[in-house]
């Protein structure tokens, strides 16, 4: 008798944490998660074109049946812009960072949308005596319930956003068809639409992609300028030769020159991280990709970039053209279907050095 009655309140304990799960989830899907912008005001660089592309995909209309990646190379400013779209539209947006060790994905989940954990399993886990759900499998389903809530109230499926999902490529691939899968049954069913961001450039061909790159030329001197007070516009121009408009290394080049760094050292330092990648990927000379490589790169200071199909065609086997690809010498761009040099730094080098 007493077992039975240990049983009987785990499962009412279990059932009342599901009611109030469910009745928070629904209001916070209602108001949006809205994250935190990290990026300070004076550091942050207005890109008024993505933001708007971004709050579309956010506010999609009853019968939108797709689902999208937001992609760019580390450092282009991705999360920052998504967090800043997702706070202005708030309502129906659902933000959620998938954390580098994965043994964590179940608090983020429960993080994202104030998800009480219950250490407790279900009635039919304990009858069959199986493991008991994890908690980012029950935060999904209880996701997709709160979307007919939102979508009956709304006419339109809310969206939920899944941020670095790169973690989940190479560690836990599993996982990440499940959310696929999900994501896909959810548009078809036009439940709620789901929006992967990435650093990774493979994208599967029923996602619609919007593929962030790095500031122009004018927001990087803008930003050099006039948010971080490097007033000789010489030495502005300098950093933006030699970086590029990627953010993150405009910021950590920024940093070193104002605290005092002379650009020379702050430039050998940049060149000997580029060296090392290219030592990395067996780029370099007498290493064993060091020729194809070659071509590549001579193609590249040419022409700005090539096909995938025509960057390919170097390679005696798909697989060398994948690896080298993953090295981050090159980036693949899904949006154009090219490839290119990954940054800026990496262009000087093998102009200024490699050759």
């Amino acid at each position: 008798m007493g077992k039975i009655l240990k049983m009987l309140g785990d499962i009412l304990f279990a059932l009342s944490i599901n009611l109030y799960n469910q009745r928070c989830l629904n209001k916070i899907v209602e108001k949006g998660t809205r994250p935190v912008v990290e990026t300070s005001d004076d550091e942050l660089i207005p890109r008024p074109e993505i933001i708007e592309r971004l709050k579309k995909i956010f506010q999609p209309c009853k019968s939108q049946s797709s689902y999208h990646m937001v992609c760019g190379e580390h450092g282009t400013g991705k999360t920052t812009l998504i967090k800043i779209a997702s706070n202005e539209v708030g309502c129906g947006v659902i933000y959620v960072d998938i954390p580098a060790n994965l043994e964590e994905l179940g608090e983020a989940f429960g993080r994202a949308i104030n998800f009480a954990s219950v250490d407790h399993v279900s009635l039919l886990g304990r009858l069959m005596d199986k493991p008991k759900i994890s908690e980012w499998g029950s935060a999904i389903r209880a996701l997709d319930y709160a979307s007919e809530v939102y979508k009956a109230k709304h006419d339109k499926p809310m969206v939920i956003v899944y941020d670095n999902i790169s973690h989940l490529v190479h560690k836990n691939p599993d996982i990440l068809d499940i959310l696929q899968d999900n994501a896909k049954h959810s548009a078809d069913d036009r439940k709620y639409i789901t929006v992967f961001v990435s650093s990774e450039g493979s994208v599967p061909r029923r996602m619609q992609l919007i593929e962030i790159g790095d500031l122009t030329e004018e927001e990087s001197m803008d930003y050099l300028v006039k948010k971080r007070g490097i007033k000789n516009i010489k030495d502005a121009e300098k950093i933006y030769g030699l970086v590029g408009g990627r953010i993150v290394d405009l910021k950590n080049v920024a940093d070193d020159f104002c605290a005092g760094k002379s650009f020379e050292v702050v430039k050998q330092d940049i060149l000997m991280e580029v060296e090392d990648k290219l030592r990395t990927a067996n780029l370099l000379k007498n290493y064993q990709h060091y020729e194809v490589g070659k071509h590549v790169m001579n193609v590249l200071l040419r022409s700005k970039e090539l096909s995938r199909i025509a960057y390919e065609e170097f390679f005696n086997e798909p697989a060398e053209a994948h690896e080298i690809l993953e090295a981050n010498i090159f980036s693949y761009h899904p949006e154009k279907n090219i490839v290119t040099f990954q940054s800026r730094s990496v262009e000087f080098y093998v102009k200024n050095i490699f050759y």
